[in-house]
Formats: structure tokens, sequence, C-alpha cells
């Protein structure tokens, strides 16, 4: 966090503040020096959000600013051990620690994913009601082995079965769950059931012998593209992969091949990946850059926009502008279709936030055109920073499609290309 260094001197001298050390760490993104900050230790995320929480009520909520307050602990482990989901590693156990030594490349275009078992998780209820409830009978279960070999139970009572699928689970043994609903009913309803019938301990579905559990924390809504969206808690099973295809946009979209795409590129957990927007996976890129830099990222944003007058407005927010076609019939139409045409161009010329009207270069000769807003010459932003890595893969995964001589390397190549281009979407 920073602030004055006497106050922070004072903070760290309190009770509820453990053990923390003054570093120097840039504030903002394309600040000219170093800031001395005051670094804090803390032992979980929910640790760090109430201790945040704690030194704003201590502060007045006017003396700190609070900074890496929100980013995931193991996202913030990725960033810091340069590490990402799926790489090829060497571990070490050395002293209590692992030491990872990385042998694989988020640049890699032709890396080798790990023989995955993945098995296909479906349930039928004894339905009470014409829409089927967490109070309804177990009916059914069917496991589909990688989309061929099935093995389904409708034999026996309610507690044969849930035994028999623990049975079938340990068998199969599979790495990657896939389900339909899953987060928001199959796994919920199955550990309700399991508790009805006094055996929820014994529904052990995951590597690490923990019973699957009801949730207590809700799902939560939230706004994208003018609608009000619900996304349910995640359901998870520890040492195996859940992936919910009704709540999973690349797998629907891009196959798991994408998926597996956008977690390596974007240093982003699979599962989190597969559950949260475009945006989010982007963010994730933007934050190992900033972090990579030694550029802070705020807990509460509060940069507004800069002021334009009335001219200024109507020349910066007009869009791109659409020109009124004749009216009429027309032959020989063409269509000039440009290959990412704004991430291009925010790379190409620098565009970033703490680029454009920086302070550190005012006679810059790169200007926005028609509003001279200088661009910085002395500092690469960070949206082009994490463009470039998505532009040049694309690049070469529609590169590689054309040349391919089989279908299946065909279709994993577009799979990767068409998921990087939804994180470009939103760029």
């Amino acid at each position: 966090m920073s602030g004055n260094v006497e106050d922070l001197l004072d903070l760290s001298c309190q009770p509820f503040v453990s053990a923390c050390s003054f570093t120097q760490k840039f504030v903002q993104p394309g600040d000219l020096k170093r800031s001395t900050v005051l670094e804090v230790e803390v032992r979980s995320e929910a640790h760090a959000k109430t201790l945040a929480k704690k030194i704003q009520l201590y502060g007045n909520y006017s003396k700190f600013r609070l900074f890496n307050v929100d980013v995931p602990f193991t996202q913030m482990y990725l960033y810091q051990k340069d590490l990402f989901p799926l790489a090829f590693v060497q571990a070490e156990h050395a002293n209590s620690n692992v030491k990872w030594t990385l042998q694989d490349s988020r640049d890699s275009f032709d890396y080798k994913l790990p023989d995955f078992k993945n098995v296909r998780l479906q349930i039928r209820t004894d339905k009470t009601n014409r829409i089927q409830g967490f109070g309804d009978e177990l009916d059914s279960f069917m496991l589909i082995l990688n989309d061929d070999e099935r093995v389904k139970v409708d034999s026996g009572n309610e507690c044969d079965k849930i035994h028999k699928m623990v049975d079938v689970f340990h068998e199969l043994d599979p790495d990657i769950v896939l389900t339909e609903n899953g987060d928001s009913f199959i796994f919920p309803y199955l550990a309700r059931r399991a508790q009805q019938n006094g055996i929820r301990d014994q529904l052990i579905l995951d590597r690490e012998g923990v019973p699957l559990s009801v949730y207590e924390t809700q799902g939560h809504s939230y706004f994208s593209y003018g609608k009000i969206l619900y996304r349910q808690t995640a359901a998870r099973l520890r040492g195996r992969l859940h992936i919910d295809e009704a709540n999973a946009f690349f797998v629907n979209d891009c196959g798991l091949v994408g998926l597996f795409e956008v977690a390596r590129t974007c240093i982003i957990p699979i599962q989190r990946a597969s559950r949260t927007t475009i945006g989010t996976s982007m963010t994730s890129l933007q934050l190992y850059n900033a972090l990579k830099e030694d550029v802070l990222i705020p807990w509460n944003k509060n940069l507004p926009e800069e002021f334009k007058d009335g001219n200024e407005l109507v020349v910066a927010d007009r869009g791109g502008f659409i020109f009124e076609p004749e009216v009429g019939i027309h032959d020989s139409i063409g269509e000039l279709d440009f290959s990412s045409l704004y991430p291009t161009i925010m790379l190409r010329k620098n565009l970033s936030g703490e680029t454009v009207n920086c302070q550190c270069c005012p006679n810059s000769p790169l200007k926005v055109p028609e509003l001279t807003f200088n661009i910085c010459e002395r500092w690469t932003g960070i949206v082009p920073r994490s463009l470039e890595i998505l532009l040049r893969k694309r690049m070469i995964y529609k590169r590689l499609k054309r040349t391919a001589l089989d279908p299946p390397s065909r279709l994993g190549y577009d799979q990767r290309q068409a998921a990087l281009k939804w994180i470009l979407v939103c760029s």
C-alpha cells in the first residue's frame, strides 16, 4: 500500500499488521520513478480482504491506497513463478519447498498436452414434479469415457447407486469431468441426496479423499453487454478438472483445445478460465504484464476520464464512422475485412490508458489524429504488451490451419485461433 511514509511507518506498528517491509514499486504504469510502499504478508485471500478493510478504517478511508488486494492467489503464484497452466515443468522438492524449472513457453504453438482421460457425467432423477429438484430421488447415472465407453447404473436403492458412482469414479480415475449444469444442479444435488441418506462422508469423487459438500456460498450476478447474468458457484473436485459446459463459454465455442490455449496464453487457471468472461482472461494477461514491470494493481479503481469539451467529445466518442450507402441495387460490390483491426492499431500505435496524453512526452510526434493527443514514446503500454502474444499466436494458428494436411490438426488450430480471437474482441 502507498501513502505518507510516516503514516505507513505508524501503520506497520499496529497489532493487526503482521510481517511487513518497505519496498519500491511503480504506483501507476508509466510512472517516471518508483515510490516507497509498505508490503504486508497475508495468509489467504479472505485474510487479505479483511485486513484491507481494517486498514481503510484505520486510515479514515483517505490516508492509504491499497494494491494487489483482490488478485487471485493462484494467479499471483503463477505470475511470480513465471508458470502457466499445463506447462511442461521439472519439479524438485527441497527443504519443504518445491522448485519449479520451466521447460515450456507460452509462445509455443506446437506444444504437447497431457493425455487426459475425460468422463462425461449424466444423471436422471425420479421426478415428483415436472421440473427436477433436490428432493427427487436419484433414478440413474451414466459415465461416458472419452465419448465412447458407457457405464450406466440404475439398479438398487439410492444409497447403492451413490456407492456405485464412487466406485466407478475411482476405477476410471478421470482427469476431466464434463457435465451439463454440474455447478447449478448435478453436484449440489448429489451432495444433498448423500446427506439425506446419511452417507455424505462417503461421497468422495475427487483424488484427495474430500467428500462432496453442499455449498453454503451462493452464485453471483453480473452485468455484461447490456444483460444481467447469473453465475453459479463452481463445483470443484480436488485433483480433477470439472468443466460445466452450460457454464463454460470457451468449451461451447472452441472445445477443450481452445480453453487450454486461453489458460496457457493468458495465465489463468483452467477452471476459472472456463467459467469467466473473456474480459477476465484478458485482464489476467494485463495483470501479469503489469506485475512483471513492478507496477501495482489498485484495489478500488477510481481513475476518471479526462475532461473533454463539447467539440472534443463529438470527435473522440463518435466510434467507427459508417458511410450511408446509396439507395438502389448494385453489382460488383467488394468487402474489405481487416484482421484484428482494433487490437492491431493498439499494438502498433502503443495505445493504452497510460500512454495517451502521458505527462512525460508532451512533444511526442505520435499523435491521435484530429485530437492531437500525444502518445508516449518512453513507455510501452500494458495493453500493447498484452495484445502482442495474442495477435502473433493467432496469425500463426491461422497459417497452420491453412497448411495442415489432416482434419484433426486443422480443427485443433482453428479452435485455438478462435479462442484467441474471442479474447481480442474485448480489447
